[in-house]
């Protein structure tokens, strides 16, 4: 080996450990970042040089860049954030959704109650003015108690379609932004370039892209991600789809009104939203559709149901001026849907409480038989299960029970696989960290050992600059 070779043997020893110095300090600062993967230097031995018949290494250099990453790993995470982001986001839906439903339905339980006891008290005393005021204004409270109740539902629902947008723009976002890392690697990578931090970017994006729609990805020949969201591409190389949402008719589990999600695709937007089934895009529409619809048409039947039983005993009895055929609350017709919203007193009865009937036949003094059977509804089992399964009767304070009760076993099941899906995303995401992520330790110590060869490098080097030296003056 010529002096020459020395020093170039030195040289590209000094050179390969700046890089991995380099490379190590970066790891070191980017510690805390989320979603980084630690990188190491990959050094080569480079091919030895035959002098006299001797064979002799010629160093070595750094043949790429390469980052610490488990692709199984980044497989399973997207997996199961999708069950992550649907178990989360219905347990924070419904724990707030069973506050609210547990406090309407006991304040609308108690009116029930004072307005069934309230016609029993008038039976004791049929004529009396001042009794049937009671009853008139207990009257008014159910009406107030079905409508708050009601509308708190609604709002419940309301809000949820609209997270249900904020969640499809999110997801635009996202879509958007690995759609253009998809073409900036492509581009580094004819460059020759190895754009590890755009691909630590790239799967956090689609991590927290999992969270928000259950995903499907798949890598083409050129590295580039394909994701499907609820059966439809929502990202292809380059280019990005957007979800929209709208109101759309009442199907199935779908009220009238409720947001529906669209993909944007070529041509006529198409409707996705029964292929979306997970993350918290689906999440908030299975609290919507199968926890707060549900609620609202179990209320629909209690107001229907009571409008019925009360209007068909008041229309046979008489009011204190004789008169019968007169309904107590708004007739409904065989509409059910929307009767809590509709639910009211009737015209007649809300203009003047005479006209409230006590007794039946010919209006004889002390007649209260009318008004014992409505009373006598209170404890009546003339309530199907409905959605709550089954085909049990119940009473109207049973049956609001049940609804009540039906939204707090949904609330509990769900905080459970939350907590549970949390710990099973901890745990893969604490593997990942083990595996890819930086430790402070390991990155000290590969820092002396590049500093150590650094150092012993330059110091070849300086013993080939020496020899020259010797060999310049031989020749002077």
């Amino acid at each position: 080996m010529s002096v020459n070779d020395i020093l170039d043997v030195g040289q590209r020893g000094l050179q390969t450990q700046r890089q991995s110095l380099s490379t190590t300090s970066n790891n070191i600062a980017n510690a805390n970042t989320p979603g980084y993967s630690r990188q190491k230097t990959q050094l080569v031995n480079l091919p030895a040089q035959s002098i006299n018949g001797l064979t002799i290494g010629s160093g070595v250099e750094v043949k790429k860049v390469i980052r610490v990453h488990d692709e199984f790993v980044q497989k399973q995470l997207v997996d199961e954030n999708q069950n992550f982001g649907n178990s989360k986001i219905k347990a924070e839906t419904l724990n707030r959704f069973e506050a609210l439903a547990t406090q309407e339905g006991s304040n609308l339980s108690e009116t029930i109650n004072r307005f069934f006891n309230d016609f029993r008290e008038l039976s004791n005393n049929v004529e009396n003015p001042s009794l049937r005021n009671v009853v008139h204004g207990s009257a008014q409270s159910l009406v107030r108690g079905f409508k708050q109740m009601n509308d708190s539902l609604e709002l419940g629902r309301r809000e949820l379609d609209l997270r249900v947008g904020d969640v499809a723009n999110q997801i635009n976002v996202n879509a958007r932004e690995i759609a253009d890392l998809n073409s900036t690697i492509v581009q580094s990578e004819a460059r020759g370039e190895t754009p590890n931090e755009l691909y630590d970017r790239r799967d956090m994006l689609i991590r927290d892209l999992a969270q928000k729609v259950d995903l499907q990805v798949t890598e083409d020949q050129r590295g580039q991600k394909t994701i499907l969201a609820g059966n439809a591409v929502i990202v292809q190389g380059a280019d990005h789809f957007e979800l929209t949402v709208r109101r759309s008719a009442a199907e199935g589990e779908r009220a009238a009104g409720s947001m529906s999600v669209f993909i944007n695709g070529s041509g006529v937007p198409r409707e996705i939203t029964h292929s979306i089934k997970n993350g918290e895009l689906g999440g908030l529409m299975q609290a919507r559709d199968h926890v707060i619809n549900p609620a609202m048409r179990h209320l629909d039947k209690i107001a229907y149901q009571v409008t019925k039983k009360v209007n068909e005993i008041h229309s046979e009895g008489m009011g204190l001026d004789g008169v019968s055929n007169r309904n107590f609350f708004k007739e409904l017709g065989d509409e059910v849907e929307h009767a809590a919203f509709k639910f009211g007193l009737s015209d007649e009865i809300n203009e003047n409480h005479e006209k409230i009937a006590t007794g039946f036949g010919d209006g004889a003094p002390g007649d209260n038989r009318a008004a014992l059977a409505i009373a006598d509804i209170q404890n009546e089992k003339f309530l199907p299960a409905g959605e709550l399964g089954g085909t049990v009767l119940h009473s109207v304070n049973e049956s609001l029970n049940n609804l009540v009760a039906q939204v707090g076993i949904s609330t509990q099941h769900e905080t459970q696989m939350f907590e549970h899906q949390r710990a099973i995303v901890d745990q893969l995401e604490n593997y990942r960290q083990s595996y890819s992520g930086v430790s402070l330790e390991e990155e000290a110590v590969d820092m002396i050992k590049y500093q150590t060869v650094f150092n012993a490098s330059a110091k070849a080097m300086k013993v080939g600059e020496d020899l020259l030296d010797t060999i310049l003056s031989l020749k002077d």
